[in-house]
């Protein structure tokens, strides 16, 4: 899975300090729904190439898509900020991995 790192303006950080003792309580709400925003995209493209353009028969179930979602926004264990992602619920309801399965669609299987 992909990984992206967002740096903050100076400006902005410095704002965001003044608000000391709220920090731990207003981070995580932010990250939550900058989380919800990426979701909602991931999603989005993820149903629009299921099952299109495929020579056989589509046969999904929507099962890789309703296991995506976002894990709670917590601080990293090396402190140095706040961490969030979008991801797969593992496994899947025969066993197998949705990452995988994921990782097929983007890039084809090779066998």
């Amino acid at each position: 899975m992909g990984k992206a790192e967002i740096k903050m303006p100076e400006d902005f950080l410095l704002k965001v300090s003044r608000l000391n003792e709220k920090t731990d309580e207003i981070l995580p709400r932010v990250l939550e729904a900058g989380g919800q925003v990426v979701l909602e995209r991931v999603k989005s493209n993820l149903s629009a190439v299921v099952g299109k353009g495929t020579k056989n028969l589509s046969r999904s179930t929507g099962e890789l898509e309703s296991a995506l979602g976002p894990s709670p926004a917590k601080p990293k264990r090396d402190g140095s900020g706040w961490d969030i992602k979008v991801g797969f619920a593992e496994p899947r309801s025969g066993g197998g991995s949705n990452a995988k399965i994921a990782n097929i669609l983007e890039y084809g299987k090779h066998g």
